[in-house]
């Protein structure tokens, strides 16, 4: 128990120096595609930390500490700024970022967000937030009042790994949700579990009849793709269809702007 409270000391203290202008830590692109399999839709922002000691760190280690320590509000604000520097300077439709719950249950958040939208330049509709069920769950007031506030913004509110948690149809109802992303969990069996099939297809059903856009991620085959479609999921994001790309891979990949004019984020890390 000592070395493990030791290590989150040390992994604290060098993410608080990165945030202030070390290096290392960066975003990475992944890209959301329409069912042909080329045209992309839009990216979702993903953070990266190479550490020159540890290596790369997983971001549900680092981001797990940032909530612990007090430090997600600052890590959540780095991440927004940077990605919506990225995006003004490209043609993506929109950029998809994870919050926090802890961030939501921050009164001052929404104001946050439309202060670096003003400051980036980047339309609100251009933008989505990520949450989690937990987030639905927690049914606070606080977080009842950004989502509602983040909304009339115009930012998009997104609903991530649907299908894993305890989401009922009041709380969709509720809180106006604008996109349902199905777990890759169920995704990955769809090739040969015919009662994962009948799950993603009820739950692209559900999307259908909530009237909210659906995105299908982990999707790894080109059975899972052609399953997908079938269904009527629109929405792909996956390593058969991308990685996570760097900056400039991503625009290269989409020729949404020249490379050269965006400054790759690691650069400014």
């Amino acid at each position: 128990m000592d070395d493990l409270l030791l290590r989150k000391r040390k992994v604290e203290t060098e993410l608080r120096k990165a945030l202030d202008g070390g290096t290392g830590i960066r975003l990475a692109y992944q890209p959301v595609f329409a069912s042909n399999g080329k045209t992309i839709l839009g990216a979702e922002a993903l953070i990266r930390w190479g550490h020159d000691v540890h290596g790369t760190l997983p971001a549900a280690q680092f981001i797990a500490i940032a909530e612990e320590r007090g430090m997600i509000g600052q890590l959540g604000a780095w991440v927004l700024q940077e990605a919506c520097r990225f995006a003004v300077r490209t043609d993506l439709p929109w950029l998809a970022v994870n919050v926090s719950p802890l961030q939501l249950r921050d009164a001052g958040f929404p104001e946050q967000v439309a202060s670096i939208l003003a400051d980036t330049g980047l339309a609100p509709q251009r933008l989505q937030f990520e949450i989690t069920e937990s987030v639905l769950l927690d049914n606070s007031d606080a977080s009842r009042a950004a989502l509602a506030t983040l909304r009339q913004l115009g930012v998009g509110i997104v609903l991530d790994d649907f299908g894993t948690g305890y989401s009922s149809l009041s709380y969709l109802r509720r809180h106006a949700i604008d996109k349902l992303k199905i777990d890759r969990s169920f995704v990955r069996l769809l090739d040969g579990d015919g009662n994962s099939a009948a799950i993603v297809k009820a739950l692209i059903d559900l999307a259908m009849a909530l009237g909210v856009d659906v995105t299908a991620e982990g999707v790894e085959t080109e059975a899972q793709k052609v399953l997908l479609v079938a269904m009527g999921c629109r929405q792909l994001q996956g390593y058969f269809l991308s990685p996570p790309l760097e900056p400039v891979q991503l625009l290269g990949l989409s020729g949404l702007t020249s490379p050269d004019e965006v400054e790759p984020t690691a650069a400014r890390a």
